[in-house]
């Protein structure tokens, strides 16, 4: 193990071709600096300079040495730096996003804030995105983004969606039977609208599968256990949409939104918003070009 002080005294020899000189850098005396740079040739097991009485160079290996050396401050400097920082309070900003919205637009470019902005802090909590709006209300958390059936709650629109009914694209309903679905368990917006939509329209209908995972409904519904209730952009191949107006009621437009508290939004909260907004633009535009 080579001692980090004997190592700085070392660098400060070798780049200023001198003892006499690196001891007036260093506030050590002549002698202190020549005994250090001894206990690091025998650290070591070779020596690093050649001495002459009128000068001193490296030797082949004390140019080595003096490579590592000068990486090995950087290093310790790097991680002193590092672990200051890290003793600051860092701000923390709290994101809920609804089950099944996130994607990896939405995750890129919250990488993309924590490189910006490392003195910044990002914790993502996922639910449904009407328990998450009600925690924004309350402060628990800073903003939401997420998909929301009613178009008066307050917040920024990204982009609407229609909602479709989808069912396994290699299955058929038996119309002897009550109509199969599968939710979300409340209180899913995706839900409350399907079900209210379904009680006016006054279909035979029943719920098979109630989950706290997205993805159990979708593979619910990709088995042909159940109908669920979807927007295009998230329907994955193996489900087809059943057309409205028959058998099955229209259901309302989704609205997938930013939603925080405008008074208490702060710079880097507006920004993290900005950089939401603008990943979420780039997507839609490379979706619809597709």
């Amino acid at each position: 193990m080579l001692d980090s002080i004997l190592l700085r005294t070392f660098i400060a020899v070798a780049d200023h071709g001198s003892v006499t000189r690196a001891s007036g850098v260093l506030h050590l005396t002549q002698s202190a600096v020549s005994a250090q740079v001894k206990r690091l040739e025998e650290q070591a097991g070779c020596r690093v300079f050649e001495r002459t009485t009128r000068s001193l160079a490296l030797t082949r290996k004390g140019a080595i040495l003096l490579s590592y050396a000068r990486s090995i401050m950087t290093l310790q400097e790097q991680a002193v730096l590092r672990m200051g920082a890290s003793r600051k309070p860092a701000t923390t900003l709290r994101l809920g996003c609804s089950e099944g919205f996130a994607g990896e637009w939405l995750y890129a470019a919250l990488a993309g804030f924590r490189q910006s902005r490392p003195d910044i802090h990002v914790e993502v909590t996922g639910d449904i995105s009407t328990t998450l709006a009600r925690q924004v209300e309350l402060g628990a958390l800073d903003l939401v983004v997420g998909a929301f059936c009613d178009a008066q709650m307050q917040g920024e629109t990204l982009w609407i969606e229609p909602m479709v009914w989808a069912y396994a694209e290699k299955s058929l309903l038996d119309p002897e039977l009550p109509v199969p679905f599968a939710f979300l368990s409340e209180p899913c917006p995706y839900r409350e609208a399907a079900l209210a939509s379904l009680q006016r329209h006054g279909t035979n209908w029943q719920v098979v599968l109630t989950a706290h995972s997205a993805r159990a409904v979708v593979e619910a519904a990709c088995a042909g256990l159940a109908v669920t209730v979807l927007t295009p952009s998230a329907m994955p191949p193996e489900l087809r949409p059943i057309p409205a107006g028959g058998f099955l009621p229209d259901l309302p437009p989704a609205h997938f939104a930013i939603r925080f508290i405008e008074s208490r939004a702060t710079e880097p909260l507006r920004e993290l918003v900005q950089l939401i907004r603008e990943a979420c633009f780039r997507w839609r535009g490379a979706a619809a070009a597709r």
